[in-house]
């Protein structure tokens, strides 16, 4: 046993070495806070076999679409009979929770389903059932930028009186934010200090006239920006 504590120490030496290798390399962190979603969902309800209508052994029927999910936006409804997702046939309720469980997130899934005697295939995203904020330290240098149209969302789009603005992942720090005409005329603007779990922005467009505008976000030397609509009629 003896003969290996040189080899262990030699080891853990190096990896301390290593360590704070990076550790130096890395002139500065950040705290990156980003979305993490758990848990595909469909969004429906499925019924047990004694659920069924009609006396086929064939799918399983569903009972409830959840307004807001997967499942409603892709026009599934109730009594559908689902035969299959993707390859695999289900015929039991457990079968297809089991399957969509199988998932992640934003996977893209195929059913075959049977409706009104007619057989329909539909390709669907699914989406999360839940979702939780986390916090990674990172370098800097290698910090995945906020200000990226993937990283983005705006909504609603045409504006009322609220731009709501979503990121998935932020480096928390100081933003500017700045609405410009599409003529390069500055409408507002305003600094946001974005510190932990902050992943939304709000923005009062109540007092901006119907149009199309620019909204521009900054952040150190990176900058974003996207055409939104402010629309009332």
């Amino acid at each position: 046993m003896k003969r290996f504590l040189p080899l262990v120490f030699v080891f853990f030496c190096f990896t301390s070495y290593v360590n704070a290798q990076i550790e130096k390399d890395c002139k500065q962190t950040c705290i990156v806070d980003k979305v993490v979603y758990e848990t595909a969902f469909l969004g429906v309800r499925f019924g047990s076999p004694c659920d069924k209508e009609s006396k086929t052994d064939k799918g399983v029927i569903i009972l409830k679409v959840i307004e807001g999910t997967a499942a409603a936006d892709n026009s599934l409804q109730p009594y559908d009979l689902v035969l299959s997702i993707d390859d695999l046939e289900v015929n039991r309720r457990g079968d297809a929770m089991k399957a969509i469980k199988s998932y992640n997130p934003f996977d893209t899934v195929l059913l075959t389903i049977s409706r009104e005697g007619k057989t329909i295939r539909k390709t669907i995203t699914l989406g999360a059932k839940t979702s939780k904020i986390v916090q990674e330290e990172v370098c800097c240098d290698e910090a995945i930028s906020s200000l990226s149209k993937d990283n983005i969302s705006l909504y609603p789009n045409p504006a009322v009186s609220r731009l709501n603005v979503a990121f998935k992942e932020v480096v928390q720090g100081e933003y500017s934010f700045a609405i410009y005409m599409t003529n390069g005329v500055l409408v507002k603007e305003y600094k946001k200090l974005f510190v932990k779990g902050d992943l939304n922005e709000e923005i009062n467009v109540d007092k901006i006239e119907d149009g199309v505008y620019v909204l521009k976000i900054t952040k150190d030397n990176a900058t974003y920006s996207n055409l939104f609509v402010v629309k009332r009629n």
